[in-house]
């Protein structure tokens, strides 16, 4: 095993730590072309409503969320020298960058349609076993550090995924798929991945193990869960319609704003997104070490509020923004945009100091299947939402930030069960079990 803490710090060094940034950089390129760009780009190939495009979104969350579960316990189970994390990234990464660039060379919505499927099987594979990485190879007390690391990566990655934007839509499939091509070779060849001696189980492979969610008896993990369910509920809302929402502008029929009416090929959401990402970039050093600093519960309960209240309100900007789109824009994105990042990096240090080593794989593709499962109704309802208001993309936003608030309870019960002394003001520090 590698639970002691000089093994772990064999791995803790520079070039992981680098490569853990370099891969969250790859992602959000990835996943801004895959998650935003398609959509849109589905948008003005068929002219779909928005309640086809969230169930388009839907079905490819489910097959998602069906990878999620085998990779994760398989992975558990591994005992290979070239690392048990970095195969499936290797391959599943590789792979799907690969389908990337075949999307431009068919326009037909069941070619377009199958790949993304097949994009999703094979990066969520390998996105699961990502998200192992930085606990396998970081001490608990560095956690919030590392993932602020890891959230610059991937706030480049965003400014470089709205970027290639600028480019026609076939060269953005192209570009971006061989720079995730080659970045997700290189985190899978070049990473020094922790190999126990033995797998982390010596029970024989069981099918049924991959559906064994026992480990959900603990009392502070299973609030945790729906406190993330209810989170990404709220965040898919919005999310596969925001490069929709920032570029739509007038309802065809009524007239109605509902959008900021921004440019992609003229830069103006880049601007946006940009702003944003420098905002997050200043923050996130000083974000990472309050979260190491103070306590982790606490912290992620006032991030959370904040960004549900920060989100609900950008249904405002289709109104303030008639005059000066970009402005309103780049304003209300600011705090949106601060809010989410504290968001990101105290849950992932929370969520980590509550995984228990010898399970890391399986009870993270539990959070990372609830968050998948929550994308279908959260598309849905913000799908439905919009399709109800005639294209009134702004209106989800207003319901994520209900179902953000929502997560907030939950996040409160979990606290008080896995950090008993904390809440009651004690200072002895007595791990929760299994943890």
């Amino acid at each position: 095993m590698f639970s002691n803490p000089v093994e772990r710090g064999h791995f803790f060094h520079a070039r992981n730590v680098a490569l853990i940034s370099f891969g969250a950089f790859i992602w959000s390129i990835y996943l801004a072309v895959q998650g935003q760009f398609l959509n849109d780009y589905l948008l003005d190939l068929q002219q779909f409503s928005p309640l086809i495009i969230s169930l388009l979104v839907s079905l490819v969350s489910l097959t998602g969320a069906i990878v999620s579960v085998f990779t994760s316990s398989l992975s558990d189970r591994l005992h290979l020298a070239f690392g048990r994390r970095k195969l499936f990234i290797t391959i599943g990464g590789s792979t799907s960058a690969l389908l990337l660039l075949l999307l431009p060379l068919n326009y037909s919505l069941l070619f377009i349609f199958t790949l993304n499927v097949l994009m999703s099987v094979f990066n969520t594979a390998a996105f699961v076993c990502n998200n192992s990485l930085i606990p396998d190879i970081t001490s608990k007390k560095r956690l919030g550090r590392v993932n602020a690391i890891a959230s610059f990566g991937s706030s480049i990655g965003t400014i470089a995924g709205f970027a290639l934007m600028l480019l026609s839509d076939s060269s953005v499939f192209y570009v971006s798929g061989a720079i995730c091509l080659f970045g997700f070779l290189v985190l899978g060849l070049f990473f020094q991945e922790p190999v126990p001696q033995e797998p982390f189980t010596k029970q024989p492979f069981q099918w049924r193990v991959l559906l064994d969610f026992s480990v959900l008896k603990e009392p502070h993990y299973l609030p945790y869960l729906l406190s993330y369910f209810f989170l990404h509920l709220g965040i898919n809302c919005y999310l596969p319609f925001l490069l929709i929402f920032l570029t739509q502008q007038n309802n065809p029929s009524s007239g109605e704003s509902i959008g900021l009416g921004l440019s992609t090929q003229n830069g103006e959401v880049l601007i946006v997104f940009t702003v944003m990402t420098l905002i997050s970039l200043v923050s996130t050093p000083l974000i990472g070490l309050a979260v190491d600093k103070v306590h982790a519960g606490k912290f992620l309960v006032l991030s959370r509020v904040s960004f549900a209240v920060t989100t609900a309100v950008i249904t405002l900007t289709p109104l303030l923004g008639r005059t000066r789109p970009l402005l309103i824009g780049t304003l209300f994105i600011i705090p949106f945009g601060l809010s989410n990042t504290a968001d990101i990096i105290s849950r992932s240090a929370f969520a980590h100091k509550l995984v228990p080593e010898k399970d890391r794989g399986r009870l993270l593709s539990i959070l990372f299947l609830a968050k998948t499962f929550a994308q279908i109704p959260g598309v849905i309802i913000g799908g439905l939402v919009a399709h109800f208001f005639q294209r009134g993309y702004q209106y989800s936003f207003l319901i994520s930030g209900f179902f953000l608030l929502l997560s907030v309870p939950f996040l409160l019960v979990a606290n008080r069960f896995a950090f008993p002394q904390i809440e009651t003001g004690q200072h002895a520090a007595t791990p929760p079990t299994g943890c």
